[in-house]
């Protein structure tokens, strides 16, 4: 049985990247499981609004489908955009809080390798939706 996840790289009208730190990886892109019976693009927005406390103003492209092989996970990472600029105060338990960064700074203190990688990816704009299995 698989598990599937979505991630959101989520920027807003200053073009700045919205992430979480977590206790368990650092900072990190907002987002979590599908619950059963959950579309991708509701399940974005519910793991956003939880882990953030923002509202997602639009869904855009798929920017990738990552594949872990040893913990039966798929996520897909979508773009999306949001309207605030302003600070936010964590909303879930396992985000210790969330903050706006210009791309580079967000690059910077996203550490963990895949979750880099979602994140460059993302960043890139590429054409075609990326695909890496780890």
């Amino acid at each position: 049985m698989h598990t599937v996840g979505v991630c959101g790289v989520v920027t807003n009208t200053a073009g700045e990247v919205l992430l979480i730190r977590t206790a368990k990886a650092g900072w990190e892109l907002p987002g979590g499981r599908v619950e059963p019976g959950e579309d991708l693009h509701a399940a974005l927005r519910r793991e956003v609004l939880e882990e953030t406390g923002h509202d997602l103003t639009g869904i855009g492209r798929m920017a990738g489908i990552y594949c872990h092989t040893r913990t039966d996970t798929v996520l897909v990472v979508f773009c999306a955009c949001a309207e605030t600029t302003s600070a936010t105060q964590a909303q879930d338990v396992d985000a210790l809080e969330a903050g706006w960064f210009a791309p580079a700074r967000a690059l910077e203190l996203v550490t963990h390798p895949s979750e880099h990688d979602r994140l460059a990816d993302a960043l890139a704009e590429a054409v075609e939706a990326r695909y890496r299995a780890y």
